[in-house]
């Protein structure tokens, strides 16, 4: 994998989340305890997590330089002063965000919103495989979020 491919992958993952709302919108509004609903809003919660994933990611690897042609592997980011299984190949944001602010950068995934940030803590890819009822306001507000983090990162 190329390190543009986390743009690419960050973009698609919007696609998905722009459908996701729309298939969402198409509830009434007195669904929100129907099943269906439901697993379209933790779906547009795991896929707008990967936004801010892969935007981190690929800042990361742009602030360090790496070539565009390498492929985004343990070899090639030792090469750039990157060790690739604690700084890239992880899901953790506060991680993430302590390797893209070491390359002396302001940009950040945080939110001063108090919901927005216990959804950025609580992120995790294995929420896909839970069954847990989230706020779609909330989730929502989440996925603004992460488009606008993606913006921010100069995509």
């Amino acid at each position: 994998m190329k390190y543009f491919e986390y743009l690419s992958a960050a973009k698609r993952h919007k696609q998905a989340c722009r459908v996701l709302k729309e298939k969402i919108g198409t509830y009434e509004n007195d669904s929100s305890n129907d099943e269906n609903f439901n697993y379209l809003v933790l779906s547009l919660y795991y896929l707008s997590g990967y936004i801010i994933e892969c935007s981190l990611k690929f800042k990361i690897l742009e602030l360090s330089g790496f070539d565009s042609e390498l492929e985004v592997n343990h070899n090639e980011c030792s090469k750039f002063g990157i060790n690739y299984r604690r700084e890239i190949k992880i899901h953790d944001f506060a991680k993430l965000q302590d390797v893209l602010d070491s390359k002396s950068t302001d940009i950040t995934h945080e939110s001063d919103d108090t919901e927005i940030e216990c959804l950025l803590v609580r992120w995790d890819p294995i929420v896909r495989y839970e069954n847990v009822s989230l706020d779609y306001q909330e989730v929502n507000s989440f996925h603004e979020h992460a488009v606008c983090f993606l913006r921010n990162v100069g995509i």
